[in-house]
């Protein structure tokens, strides 16, 4: 059987000042097995390279599924559309590309718009009339200069530094997103397995996984609020920074997400600070973990 495989990828200028984010996350969301192996050939081949590694991304991941499920169910490879369209089947503006590319309906912005990633996002596509593979859609990709340049940093893209990616794969479709920005979900689930791989870049990651969150003494978080949504405690961790609290951390404990403005190993010093932080935080307390 004769195999079929398109390629594109994406050069374009962007505008998103008209984007609004339709969807989010599920709680229950991962990636397949064969999209997690896609994810670890590009890694192992860029740590080869030693080139910088990417950090999966749970947001660009689902929105690279959202794309692959789109293009399996109602993609025309015989139409004018390339395969970095999106049709008029989901919540998220048609487009079909590059006809109807423009600034305000532009493909680079399809993550942001979907799923809130807080920047553009470059694309790769694969098709083949026969089953997924993963090896079959790097090794693809690693023969093609273009999707090599983008991936592995060369030539036009030896500069840019590629901070977030996320995999798609599905009845012979296969794309990955990358994003110049880091994503703030923590980490990315493996279908079927107990694997759960972090992100490593996120800020939020780093910051509850240091040497205070991880020693064997309790650690006292000086916490100002509660969130239902992790991505409002994200937004309010930045928040805080930018006002002068560079301290500010995320906490994920029993199903709670918090956000707290300072943190110390001595309970003392912890009640202190307190009564320190009060009058400017409301309700402030001491979270002790």
């Amino acid at each position: 059987m004769k195999k079929l495989i398109f390629i594109l990828f994406l050069s374009l200028i962007f505008d998103n000042s008209s984007i609004a984010q339709t969807d989010k996350v599920p709680a229950d969301f991962c990636i397949s097995q064969e999209e997690y192996q896609l994810y670890l050939l590009i890694s192992d081949y860029r740590l080869a390279l030693s080139l910088p590694p990417i950090s999966l991304s749970k947001s660009l991941s689902y929105v690279a599924k959202t794309h692959v499920k789109d293009l399996a169910a109602n993609y025309n490879p015989k139409s004018s559309c390339n395969m970095h369209s999106w049709s008029n089947k989901g919540k998220w503006i048609p487009i079909c590309f590059p006809a109807e590319q423009s600034k305000k309906n532009n493909v680079r912005m399809k993550a942001k718009e979907i799923i809130g990633y807080p920047a553009e996002a470059y694309e790769l596509t694969y098709w083949s009339n026969i089953a997924n593979n993963p090896n079959h859609v790097f090794d693809f990709w690693l023969e093609k200069i273009p999707s090599a340049n983008m991936l592995f940093n060369r030539n036009e893209w030896e500069s840019t530094s590629w901070k977030a990616i996320g995999i798609g794969m599905k009845n012979g479709y296969a794309v990955v997103w990358l994003g110049k920005t880091v994503d703030y979900e923590v980490s990315t689930s493996v279908c079927g397995t107990n694997t759960k791989v972090l992100n490593e870049a996120s800020p939020e990651y780093k910051a509850t996984n240091s040497p205070l969150a991880n020693s064997k003494n309790p650690a006292y978080y000086i916490t100002i609020a509660s969130f239902a949504e992790r991505r409002d405690a994200v937004n309010a961790v930045r928040s805080y920074k930018e006002m002068g609290y560079p301290k500010t951390v995320l906490i994920e404990v029993d199903n709670k997400i918090r956000v707290a403005i300072d943190y110390f190993t001595d309970k003392k010093e912890a009640d202190q600070a307190l009564k320190k932080y009060a009058p400017k935080f409301k309700g402030a307390w001491v979270l002790t973990i």
